[in-house]
């Protein structure tokens, strides 16, 4: 067999290439499990990302005298514990924990956007805080899906279900009510589940911020309850004007 012709790279250039090329068998990876997820074939599905790791005798060790066997007995296996481990996280469960603030028991628009900001930001995940359950904890794992979800239906579909279930619920419970409430109407051509949808949009894309830094993302020394605030009144103000 031919020798390969020795590379004309340098050290750099070489190191470089060879994560550039890393990084395309990763994302193959990750379109293939997608895939796999998707099968009809319960025998061919797999769990992705950190729940295929996820270990039933880990999960019997916090639970007081339980064993690995009594899991597997409930499941099966430890792949369709996995399996549907990753199903419930996806189905978000607390998703209709708690409701918006309610405009009527505010005096004015901003005063009731900034308490909407303030419970949305205590609500998503906190830098460094505890895993424990809640939202906040099934809204990161999720996180850890959303690669898939470019290839999976499987994720795809819940996420985006979710997504438009609280932009509904937004537009329904919070903002014709409040549009009414403080005497404003929509700016044309804008309506009101297009501002839910962005104000959905914007509280999740500053989680992602407040995953990595309890700070302002671009203002440090200042909480990043204060960039949820001024981002959501940005949107709000933008989009409404007096009735």
């Amino acid at each position: 067999m031919a020798r390969a012709p020795r590379s004309k790279l340098s050290r750099e250039e070489a190191r470089r290439r060879y994560i550039q090329l890393a990084e395309k068998v990763i994302l193959k990876q990750v379109e293939e499990d997608a895939r796999r997820l998707d099968r009809e074939d319960d025998d061919g599905r797999v769990a992705v990302g950190p729940f295929a790791r996820l270990s039933a005798e880990q999960v019997a060790r916090l639970d007081e005298g339980r064993s690995r066997g009594a899991i597997t007995n409930v499941f099966k296996s430890q792949r369709q514990f996995q399996l549907e481990a990753m199903a419930l996280a996806l189905e978000d469960p607390e998703v209709d924990a708690l409701g918006p603030a309610d405009p009527r028991g505010f005096d004015d628009a901003v005063a009731w956007v900034d308490a909407v900001a303030t419970a949305e930001s205590a609500r998503g995940p906190i830098h460094e805080a505890e895993a424990v359950e809640g939202y906040a904890a099934g809204w990161v794992l999720w996180l850890g899906q959303v690669p898939y979800g470019i290839w999976s239906r499987s994720i795809a579909e819940p996420s985006m279900s979710e997504f438009r279930h609280s932009a509904e619920r937004l537009e329904r419970e919070a903002i014709r009510p409040a549009l009414e409430h403080f005497g404003l109407e929509m700016r044309p051509p804008w309506t009101t589940m297009d501002l839910a949808a962005a104000m959905r949009s914007m509280i999740e894309g500053l989680w992602l911020n407040q995953c990595l830094t309890p700070e302002h993302p671009t203002s440090p020394g200042t909480p990043s309850v204060q960039g949820m605030r001024d981002s959501l009144r940005m949107i709000w103000q933008g989009a409404t004007q007096p009735g």
